[in-house]
């Protein structure tokens, strides 16, 4: 199944039910898998049916499993190019610039 078209509750949902599947796979009460991640059952409960939890029991409950290759692979950088390597080397940015006020934000402020 393809993450691509969730919206972002229904990717939180798809999130815990495919991590109640690995524990299922591995025939683990929700008891014994939240003891070794060490969080509440009702935590993990939550976490299976509706993907509400913190960052951190959800990588918790990710490490129990035994799953952190898997969630290191999620944002890995793709290989960069000779040019993008010659841009690193630039000053990293400190802040974002200041938005350029648009033309009917500059409109609104004079009739006022």
């Amino acid at each position: 199944m393809s993450l691509n078209l969730f919206s972002e509750s229904a990717m939180i949902e798809e999130l815990g039910r495919r991590l109640k599947s690995h524990r299922l796979r591995r025939n683990m009460l929700q008891k014994e898998l939240a003891d070794k991640a060490g969080i509440s059952v009702s935590a993990l409960k939550k976490l299976e049916n509706d993907g509400k939890v913190t960052l951190e029991n959800f990588v918790k409950v990710v490490f129990a499993l035994r799953l952190e290759r898997e969630m290191m692979n999620l944002f890995v950088q793709p290989a960069l190019s000779i040019a993008q390597v010659e841009a690193l080397k630039a000053p990293a940015r400190q802040r974002a610039a200041k938005r350029k006020k648009s033309s009917s934000e500059l409109k609104t402020k004079r009739e006022e």
